[in-house]
Order: C-alpha cells, then sequence, then structure tokens
C-alpha cells in the first residue's frame, strides 16, 4: 500500500507542478507578450498553441485534483474529517472544483475564442478577459497549495 500511496502522490505533484507551472507562465508570460505581437504573428501562434496545449492541460488539471482525492481516500482522511488534518483536506477539495471550474469553463473556452479570432482587436478583447480568469486561477493555486502546505504540517 506504500507503494502506492507513493506513486499517487509522485503523479499527483507532477501534474500539479505542470498544471501550475504551464498556467503562470501562459497567464504572466504568453499572455502579455501576445498583446504586443502583430495579428499576423499572434493567429498561428495562437492556432498551434491551441491544439497543442488545449487538450493536455485539462486532462493534467483534472488528473491532479483525482490524485489528491485518491491519496487523501488511500490515507485514511475518510476517517479523520474531523481532525485539522481532514478538515483541511476537504476545504481544499472544496476550493479545487472552482478552480477547475476556472481552467474548464472560462481560460479553456476563452483560449478557443483565442485561436479562431479574425482581428487582433478581437485577439486583444480576449487577451484581457483571459488576464482577468488567468489571475483568479492564480489565486486559487496559491490558496490551495498554502492548503498543501498545511497538510504536509498534519493541519
Amino acid at each position: 500500500m506504500v507503494w502506492l500511496i507513493s506513486i499517487v502522490l509522485y503523479l499527483h505533484v507532477l501534474g500539479a507542478i505542470f498544471w501550475v507551472g504551464s498556467a503562470t507562465m501562459f497567464q504572466y508570460i504568453f499572455v502579455p507578450a501576445l498583446r504586443g505581437m502583430p495579428f499576423e504573428a499572434q493567429h498561428p501562434w495562437l492556432q498551434s498553441l491551441a491544439v497543442r496545449y488545449g487538450p493536455v492541460i485539462g486532462v493534467v488539471g483534472g488528473l491532479t485534483m483525482v490524485l489528491g482525492v485518491l491519496r487523501g481516500v488511500l490515507t485514511g482522511v475518510l476517517g479523520s474529517l474531523n481532525t485539522p488534518y481532514g478538515a483541511t483536506w476537504l476545504v481544499a477539495v472544496v476550493l479545487g472544483v472552482p478552480v477547475i471550474a476556472i481552467g474548464g469553463g472560462f481560460i479553456g473556452p476563452t483560449g478557443s475564442k483565442l485561436a479562431a479570432a479574425g482581428s487582433k482587436d478581437e485577439v486583444q478583447t480576449l487577451a484581457a478577459r483571459m488576464s482577468t480568469y488567468g489571475r483568479l486561477e492564480s489565486a486559487g493555486f496559491l490558496v490551495l497549495l498554502a492548503l498543501m502546505v498545511a497538510m504536509h504540517a498534519g493541519y
């Protein structure tokens, strides 16, 4: 059982690194750079990114959440939800849902619209919207990270 829990933890952390790292890079490096590019460069770049990144990030984000829940279940958290650790785990699961919803319900569809944008003005408008959603997602990541650290400390 220790090996299974270790593998689940490893995959959960690896997924979180990819999810948070790539989302951060996208929001704080790619989107601002995109806004300064001419439309002739934006359009093919966005289409290429949408084809490669879009399908991957949704799966990674979802699996990261599932693996976090699975890790808790495998380590017996369901029997200790009345402890500080159990309560922290439960809060992390509940707060993880809106973070996933922001990514899948707002950032993903906005990214698809960006890839299909027909003008620089449309790209600028959608990029601004994407930045707003990205800041919300980043705030969620920071809260989740704080909860993960608290759980590691036994809370």
